[in-house]
């Protein structure tokens, strides 16, 4: 799922993706120290983490790009960790084989402790980091619900009712609508009904193609 540099990208960013060209490993040694903090319950103080670091709030600003994208990226290495091990344990093929990642992936998010502690305690924030089109997550995830979907397509398991790219950017919306209804909706989270409705969406068969109209002859009077 790794790509290119492009327009926007921080110095995070293209040290995580082996693109910035030089050896500097300060921006993920920035990484390793905000996860320690997050993972302590500890609310992300970007001046006491430049501070730790022994760098200039403006340098970590221009590595990270703001306390939200790095919070961002943060929350997606736990996720890209979870879909892996998701992938590596689900069974069976197509759209069977589908649906138990992405079961196994919203029950491990559902039982991660710090996820849920950081939800409770800034749900808006919570939100945005994980949800926004802004924030890494929500892109990543989407690509990767893609690659998921073209990897099965590919091997001639599945054939989807919906475009690939609808379907992967729905299942990935269905999921954070469930997990996350408790910020969203004020009602907990309900991994089963995430299941159920992502089981349906890919066990959707295509519709019929329509059938070419008659034309009717007509008499001359």
């Amino acid at each position: 799922m790794a790509s290119g540099p492009s327009k926007g990208t921080t110095a995070l960013e293209r040290a995580l993706t082996g693109t910035d060209g030089t050896a500097r490993t300060t921006p993920i040694d920035a990484l390793r120290a905000a996860r320690r903090h997050w993972l302590a319950g500890e609310r992300l103080d970007m001046g006491a983490l430049a501070e730790e670091l022994e760098i200039s709030r403006a340098t970590l600003y221009t590595w990270v790009g703001s306390r939200e994208r790095l919070i961002g990226e943060i929350l997606w290495s736990f996720a890209e960790q979870g879909l892996r091990q998701a992938r590596e344990k689900a069974k069976g093929t197509g759209a069977d084989y589908v649906v138990d990642v992405f079961r196994r992936f919203i029950n491990l998010n559902a039982g991660f402790a710090p996820l849920r502690r950081f939800v409770e305690q800034d749900p808006e924030l919570a939100l945005r980091v994980l949800t926004s089109k802004n924030s890494p997550v929500q892109g990543r995830m989407i690509a990767a619900s893609r690659e998921l979907l073209a990897a099965e397509m590919a091997r001639g398991t599945l054939q989807p009712a919906l475009g690939i790219d609808t379907l992967a950017y729905t299942l990935i919306r269905v999921a954070e609508s469930f997990l996350y209804r408790d910020v969203i909706a004020g009602s907990e989270p309900d991994v089963e009904r995430a299941v159920e409705v992502v089981r349906v969406l890919l066990y959707a068969q295509p519709p019929p193609a329509p059938r070419p109209k008659r034309r009717g002859s007509t008499r001359a009077r």
